[in-house]
């Protein structure tokens, strides 16, 4: 009977062990005065953000690459750094159950949104629907990061009205205001050229104009590097003689990697 009841007895705390809580998350502070996080576990990686001592940042994945820890930023962004800049220890008391807004937010970033990979992407591109003028607009842009808030972009594509058809042709530069959230607007300044020819029954004669494009729009990025994006810009051809303003509001389908 002894027996047994021991064993109930030590049965009892296993069975009445809360079940763990997935808000409740290993996290690390930083021990160096400045301790540089990169997107991968080396130094040949891209540096895309800088602790101070005393920061706190969650944990991932702990020592498996060679000395480097995983850690998650409050933007959602993962990145390596050094395992001996950092000292783990659990939460809190006061953060061991975040709030119904936090854990919202949490469960957002996580299912739908980012992390954003624009800290890490070196290609990208979109491809965009909508209207110049009043007339209709189809192009594709590619894209190149040279950091991951500047990537230079070209353009490509027709625009068909009633009585003309364009193709449009040019680069830009587009700069990202918050490369690190889902959410980041941005800045263009590009040029390129502007083919216009008239249809069978119009008498407009074809020709080439230059082409200035400034403008701007908003990139919202969902997991996988994948996400919408909303272009306006004001799209100026000129000649010798001439000059047009032509608007594009456009939406595109828009990935990076």
């Amino acid at each position: 009977m002894l027996g047994l009841g021991a064993v109930a007895s030590a049965a009892t705390p296993a069975q009445a062990a809360p079940a763990s809580d997935p808000d409740v998350r290993p996290h690390a502070r930083v021990l160096a005065e400045r301790a540089e996080v990169r997107s991968g576990p080396g130094f040949g990686f891209r540096t895309i953000a800088a602790l101070s001592r005393d920061d706190v940042v969650e944990m991932v994945e702990r020592g498996k690459r060679g000395g480097w820890t995983r850690i998650r930023l409050e933007t959602g962004t993962t990145g390596w750094i050094l395992s001996e800049q950092v000292e783990l220890f659990g939460m809190p008391e006061d953060e061991k159950r975040p709030g119904p807004l936090r854990r919202f937010g949490r469960k957002l970033r996580d299912k739908v949104l980012g992390p954003p990979n624009l800290l890490t992407a070196r290609m990208g591109g979109a491809l965009s629907a909508g209207a110049l003028g009043r007339e209709g607009l189809f192009l594709v842009r590619p894209s190149g990061f040279i950091s991951p808030n500047v990537a230079i972009e070209g353009y490509l594509g027709p625009s068909v009205g009633r009585e003309t058809s364009r193709g449009i042709f040019g680069l830009s530069a587009n700069l990202y205001l918050s490369p690190s959230i889902p959410f980041t607007p941005f800045l263009s300044v590009g040029g390129g050229a502007l083919f216009t020819r008239g249809k069978v029954d119009a008498l407009t004669d074809a020709r080439w104009s230059y082409l200035a494009s400034p403008g701007g729009g908003v990139w919202i990025i969902f997991k996988h590097g994948v996400g919408l994006r909303f272009d306006f810009r004001n799209h100026v051809s000129f000649r010798a003689d001439d000059a047009t303003s032509l608007r594009e509001y456009s939406g595109a389908l828009a990935f990076s990697f």
